[in-house]
């Protein structure tokens, strides 16, 4: 199938080195020149914008940033849309924001999914992204073999905008999870406890879960853990706090208090402030003593 992607970042190009693997035709464009270049040397085409991208494929996979971008895209490509496109948004954006879009597509006889994405920068190396998919199902069927190539898992959520308050729920829930997975190891820290003995205690008991599996934030500990590979990030801070933001956001609207997710927040809000903004999210624990935050007036390195 002819494919287009606009976004080649940490999820992005590992995405489209997918969809090529798969035996798509894939044209691409992104913000910085670099990885086009790296996609073009794995077989891609250059789209070069937005509405290259729209005008060379049937389907156009987006995984940018944020709700503006996402509308800018769109914006570039209504004039090449048109009955037998698909616009597909990966993209974890603002539900109502998404729910425009799909009305800007539709009405150019065009289609739109949104399928946010997650698995982090490793899932999607992998291609085992677990996909939400909101929009008209028949529509995700027509595209399924081109998501299939990226993703282990494809679930249809719901109608539009759906995709995306799913993606938030699971998103705050990573968040506090990194969290509290942050505090337990401080306090392990200070009492002196072998962090390995205790990982393997935890992956086996009911405090199991992806961020004290993959994200124990002491160097060392997990081989492939940001913290040991220098906080290179999976799931960059500021995207997590964009990410948690939207969170908040929906939550006023629909009348649910956040309590848990606002403290987490401020967490984020001190790691960017500490300059940890473009580390992987799980840069957090080093706001805490015995991680790297103040010890007795000093900030020792990782136990």
């Amino acid at each position: 199938m002819q494919v287009g992607f606009i976004g080649l970042g940490a999820m992005g190009l590992p995405m489209v080195r997918n969809l090529l693997s798969a035996g798509h035709e894939v044209t691409v464009a992104s913000r910085s020149r670099p990885p086009v270049e790296i996609a073009l040397q794995a077989g891609a085409r250059d789209g070069v914008d937005p509405a290259g991208v729209a005008r060379a494929s049937q389907v156009t996979v987006l995984c940018v940033p944020d709700s503006p971008d996402v509308a800018q895209c769109v914006d570039a490509m209504v004039p090449e849309l048109g009955p037998g496109k698909t616009v597909v948004d990966c993209s974890t954006i603002d539900p109502d924001v998404e729910r425009a879009q799909h009305e800007r597509v539709e009405a150019t006889g065009a289609a739109y999914l949104e399928a946010p994405a997650s698995g982090g920068t490793v899932g999607a190396q992998q291609g085992i992204l677990t996909l939400m998919v909101g929009g008209r199902p028949e529509v995700l069927e027509r595209v399924r073999p081109v998501l299939e190539a990226f993703s282990r898992l494809i679930v249809h959520v719901g109608g539009p905008g759906m995709g995306q308050v799913v993606k938030l729920c699971n998103n705050l829930i990573y968040a506090a999870q990194m969290a509290a997975t942050s505090e337990a190891t401080a306090l392990a820290v200070r009492n002196g406890v072998d962090l390995r003995r205790m990982h393997e205690v935890l992956v086996n008991a009911t405090a199991d879960c992806t961020a004290v599996r993959t994200r124990l934030p002491v160097a060392g500990v997990l081989p492939d853990s940001p913290a040991t590979a220098g906080w290179r990030p999976g799931f960059m801070t500021d995207l997590m706090a964009k990410d948690v933001d939207l969170a908040l956001r929906a939550a006023a609207a629909a009348g649910v208090p956040m309590a848990v997710t606002a403290v987490v927040r401020q967490l984020l809000t001190a790691a960017a402030t500490a300059g940890f903004g473009r580390e992987d999210f799980s840069s957090m624990g080093k706001l805490l003593p015995g991680l790297g935050g103040p010890v007795g007036g000093r900030a020792p390195g990782p136990a």
